[in-house]
């Protein structure tokens, strides 16, 4: 079968790599478009994600935020109050402020500074995006972490001891880290003390309180309690908290709705594009497929021959489209954008290689239901 519809393809060198071609630069959009977004959505809920996944089951939050980048500050006391629920093994208060930050040579930029207690460093980052340095170099007096993709934006090159100045107060970069990023400024990771210091904000305040929740069933009825004690305060599962932010920001932004229709006009495109040229390839061989009926061919037959056809056109796209999303993931990095292309990414985009070629290919076999044995005459 797929050795037959090889040959259909190649007689019809021209159609084929049209078809080929629509296929390349759907799926190639496609994915280069789910892979910007996603990498959005992990920056917008980056507050969230960099945190140390060891203990920040749960996020406690002034009642009136849905945003992880917008933290209004609350009373610190709630911070003993939560950990006397039961089923809380921990909490930990956090502080987030913005900042502005100055380097040596002139540049200056806004910054978000994040504290949390040590040992633990709830807040992060955790372990996993260390690129240099260790947890305890934050301990060290005045050192907070930087980001490695962060540079372009700092405008200099910073590594571990780099002195700049947090609001005019001397600060060293004591861990770098890989991909801890914020949506709107870079990340500052540092201890709670130190995030005070730099942002002069109050002992008695905290922007959050990550709750650890270490038996996973406990956690749903550990957020209820919470909600029923402080009801000026919502406690959020991180997973919950990080999709609330992303959806908050997306909306307020129009992102998801531009992301979203770009998607849909590449399948929608790509669609009619490749089942018309079908179309069009199918009726110029119309005597081919009538000779294969005369010579007692199914209608089944026919139609799982021109199911082939897609099949290998979405085959070859898909592979050749994945090169290119390879190529353009390693030239994006250096620019510090990161497209994480996943085997279950990688799935749902071959799947959406043989939806469109498989699926555009109905306007042919509809055509081919029709022809005669007899049309080989004609």
């Amino acid at each position: 079968m797929l050795k037959t519809a090889y040959k259909f393809i190649r007689f019809e060198k021209s159609k084929s790599l049209g078809i080929l071609m629509a296929i390349i630069i759907s799926i190639y959009l496609i994915g280069l478009e789910l892979g910007i977004f996603f990498y959005l959505s992990g920056l917008i809920g980056g507050i969230v994600n960099n945190a140390n996944p060891a203990y920040s089951q749960v996020f406690v939050v002034n009642k009136q935020t849905n945003n992880a980048n917008q933290l209004s500050p609350f009373d610190v006391r709630w911070i003993n109050q939560i950990r006397s629920i039961n089923g809380v093994d921990d909490t930990h208060g956090i502080v987030v402020a913005n900042v502005s930050v100055k380097f040596p040579n002139g540049h200056d930029s806004p910054a978000i500074v994040i504290g949390s207690d040590y040992p633990q460093l709830a807040a992060g980052p955790s372990a996993s995006l260390l690129k240099t340095g260790t947890i305890s170099d934050l301990t060290h007096p005045g050192t907070v972490s930087a980001d490695f993709y962060d540079n372009k934006t700092f405008g200099y090159d910073v590594e571990p001891g780099t002195y700049f100045e947090i609001n005019g107060k001397l600060a060293q970069v004591g861990v770098t880290t890989k991909n801890a990023k914020g949506f709107s400024s870079p990340l500052l990771y540092t201890t709670t003390s130190k995030a005070r210091y730099f942002s002069g904000t109050s002992d008695f305040s905290v922007n959050a309180i990550i709750v650890t929740v270490k038996d996973p069933p406990k956690i749903d009825e550990v957020v209820a309690q919470i909600n029923r004690m402080a009801p000026d305060l919502k406690a959020w599962r991180s997973e919950a908290f990080s999709n609330a932010t992303v959806i908050n920001v997306m909306t307020a932004n129009n992102m998801g709705m531009s992301f979203g229709t770009l998607v849909i006009f590449a399948i929608i495109s790509g669609f009619f594009i490749i089942g018309l040229t079908m179309y069009s390839a199918t009726y110029d061989r119309i005597k081919d497929y009538g000779t294969l009926k005369a010579i007692g061919a199914s209608g089944r037959y026919i139609t799982l021959l021109v199911v082939a056809q897609s099949f290998l056109y979405a085959l070859t796209g898909f592979v050749i489209s994945g090169i290119l999303l390879f190529g353009t993931k390693m030239g994006m990095e250096k620019a510090g954008l990161i497209i994480s292309l996943t085997p279950l990414f990688l799935s749902f985009l071959f799947f959406v290689s043989l939806l469109i070629a498989v699926g555009s290919s109905f306007f042919s076999i509809s055509k081919l239901r029709k022809v005669e044995p007899s049309s080989v005459f004609r």
